[in-house]
């Protein structure tokens, strides 16, 4: 079964930041549990004085494959996040199948959430209401918002960021984009227009493949620059979480 699992730590300085929680997170579960990871995304969530971040206030989302039931998966996640917490984080932890995520109830809140300002209770009552596992670890508990959205999001196959997925970060440097193609789970290396680039063109990842989720595709965003095509790095104001 597929599961997405979103985490928010609502970062205090001290904690190692949603980005990297999430990666390791999904490292500790491939290693104990033989999930097979699909990749983990960044989603971009209000920024507004009510709502309290340590940087940009996004969420990250896990995808995974996993065999067995979903309360085996929330016990390791649940210890782990507890484990790294630090006073003044406020984590959230949200976990459901794939499926549950894909109605509209729910990608309408992570919508929600990244244009308003959306209350704790709010996200609570539509995760009961859906079935999701959905539990604040420490803190205020808002992160269970971002971590709702996170999966809301991430089921909407249209918003998002990778920053994991298999084989990405081994990749470096110049590459064709036929052969970066055939090594990761990219649909198409695409410039500001929407057009693919052709299979012999010549790509600087500049260590740094980060694809994002558009119309239920996973796109490569490229630009030309004097040396060529380059990666499009992240975006201003955006954390690399």
């Amino acid at each position: 079964m597929r599961f997405l699992i979103g985490l928010d730590d609502t970062d205090s300085n001290d904690s190692i930041g949603t980005g990297a929680l999430a990666r390791e997170l999904c490292a500790r579960l491939e290693r104990d549990l033989g999930v097979v990871p699909r990749g983990i995304t960044r989603h971009q969530l209000l920024v507004h004085p009510d709502i309290p971040y340590t940087s940009h206030n996004s969420s990250a989302c896990i995808d995974v494959d996993f065999g067995r039931e979903r309360d085996v998966l929330a016990a390791v996640c649940r210890d782990f996040v507890l484990a790294l917490f630090h006073p003044g984080a406020d984590p959230g932890l949200c976990i459901g199948s794939a499926e549950v995520f894909a109605g509209a109830p729910l990608a309408e809140f992570g919508r929600r959430a990244q244009r308003e300002v959306v209350r704790r209770e709010q996200a609570e009552a539509l995760g009961r209401a859906h079935g999701v596992l959905l539990e604040p670890l420490g803190g205020s508990g808002l992160g269970v918002v971002g971590a709702l959205a996170g999966c809301a999001l991430r089921a909407t196959a249209d918003d998002g960021r990778f920053i994991a997925l298999p084989g990405a970060r081994q990749i470096s440097g110049a590459i064709k984009v036929g052969a970066l193609l055939s090594r990761l789970r990219i649909d198409a290396v695409v410039d500001a227009t929407g057009k693919a680039l052709a299979p012999d063109e010549t790509l600087d990842t500049q260590g740094w493949v980060r694809p994002e989720l558009r119309g239920g595709r996973v796109l490569l965003p490229v630009e030309r620059n004097a040396n060529g095509w380059s990666v499009v790095r992240k975006k201003p104001g955006e954390g690399d979480i």
